[in-house]
């Protein structure tokens, strides 16, 4: 599967392309990014509290990160399936989200585990440098305003689990694709991924900071616009308006995958 090096100018083209996907079915795939959001986080306010009861408090919530994390490159499929029927003007049909399940789930299943296990190795190695004051941090155990926390050590703590978890992303960015719709072994994706993303880290760094902007900055700034007529009214704007955005970005996920990697484009094989 051949990986296209594309300008960093691409980046920002991929996120205008996203949002023109969206606009041509928004409640479609607003639906679905939704619906998969809400699958993970029931499952895992179902598992968390179940896993309490037979593992320590401090476990049970990394435990339970498995089972979700092995679910979400066919959940990540069945949303791009939604994108390519959008991109072919068909009917998105109830519960599309759910096609990802339909080819090559084992392939997708393995692929998950590689992200979970990338991603634990890198919170190891984290833990064991900082001595669990970051882990601490996440799971509430220690408060920021702690007097005894210093502040950098936890800084430099959070730079370097981001660090060591960006191959693990890197890795994955394209592989679910890669897997579902071309049959490519988990591994191979993996590392297919991990190149192709190497290949256009600058347009992935321009990609990264549109995606900020829109994210971020623009609903910020409407917010703080419109808390200067409403303070209740702004915050509710700056928190919702990213929601209702993200499906857009999905849109641009999809685009720049079909970019880098020209063979998807026939989408996935029957």
């Amino acid at each position: 599967m051949q990986a296209h090096k594309l300008p960093a100018s691409h980046g920002w083209a991929w996120v205008k392309a996203g949002f023109a996907l969206y606009r041509r079915n928004p409640f479609a795939l607003a639906a679905n990014v939704m619906l998969m959001w809400l699958v993970l986080m029931f499952a895992g306010m179902l598992l968390v509290p179940l896993l309490v009861t037979v593992l320590p408090e401090s476990v049970a919530p990394w435990i339970a990160q498995a089972p979700l994390a092995l679910l979400l490159p066919a959940l990540s499929v069945g949303v791009f399936n939604v994108c390519r029927t959008i991109e072919q003007g068909d009917p998105v049909l109830p519960f599309s989200l759910f096609s990802g399940f339909q080819r090559n789930l084992r392939e997708l299943v393995v692929l998950g585990l590689i992200y979970y296990v990338g991603s634990l190795l890198a919170l190891a190695i984290t833990t064991a440098w900082d001595g669990g004051m970051l882990i601490d941090v996440m799971q509430g155990r220690r408060k920021l305003d702690d007097p005894a926390l210093d502040a950098d050590a936890l800084m430099r703590s959070a730079l370097m689990l981001m660090g060591l978890t960006m191959p693990v992303m890197m890795a994955n960015w394209f592989a679910p694709l890669l897997t579902a719709w071309r049959k490519v072994p988990p591994v191979k994706a993996a590392f297919f991924s991990f190149v192709a993303f190497w290949r256009n880290f600058a347009a992935f760094f321009v990609f990264g900071l549109a995606v900020a902007l829109v994210l971020w900055l623009i609903p910020g700034v409407i917010g703080a616009v419109l808390a200067m007529a409403s303070p209740s009214l702004g915050a509710s704007i700056a928190m919702m308006l990213p929601m209702l955005l993200i499906p857009g970005l999905y849109g641009a996920f999809y685009v720049n995958a079909l970019e880098v990697f020209p063979g998807l484009q026939d989408g996935p094989l029957a």
